[in-house]
């Protein structure tokens, strides 16, 4: 079990190469954010609720692949369906940082290049910034930072 991020293009397909994946254990994930939010990389929002399938008239039968729905439930499953992906890509016009939730769970939430730019700005004004890329010990750090770094320039990415 842990966190399978993946760097997306523009155009939300997965980037190739394994330069665009990085992989924390369970157990790692929460020394990073540690670190992110001593950085000041991370910004606590709540997470948005969940769309309800009783708000679109479904229920869980209607979810399974073998369900044969009519024009009118399709549509409905597909307005569903879309307000879910919504949800995993919500970010704050503006943002200050990566929001937390996003890598504190592993549910596809999209971190988007704006929340990674500001996040790797607070990291590099603070002022022991360099230091923690230095060639010595355990180099998930730098190798984490200089992801970053590229996902801000492609499409952001995707924890799973």
């Amino acid at each position: 079990m842990g966190y399978d991020i993946y760097i997306l293009n523009p155009d939300d397909t997965y980037a190739e190469g394994d330069d665009n994946y990085f992989r924390f254990a369970y157990t790692a994930m929460p020394r990073t954010l540690d670190t992110m939010h001593n950085f000041g990389m991370l910004v606590e929002l709540p997470i948005p609720e969940a769309p309800s399938l009783e708000a679109y008239g479904l229920s869980v039968e209607q979810l399974k692949p073998d369900y044969r729905a009519d024009t009118a439930t399709a549509k409905r499953l597909a307005e569903y369906r879309a307000a879910g992906l919504a949800l995993l890509r919500a970010a704050p016009s503006r943002p200050a940082g990566i929001t937390s939730y996003k890598l504190r769970y592993n549910e596809g939430f999209v971190v988007t290049p704006a929340e990674i730019t500001a996040a790797l700005a607070a990291y590099e004004a603070h002022p022991h910034a360099a230091m923690t890329e230095l060639p010595v010990g355990d180099q998930t750090w730098s190798r984490w930072v200089s992801f970053l770094r590229r996902a801000s320039e492609r499409g952001g990415f995707r924890t799973h």
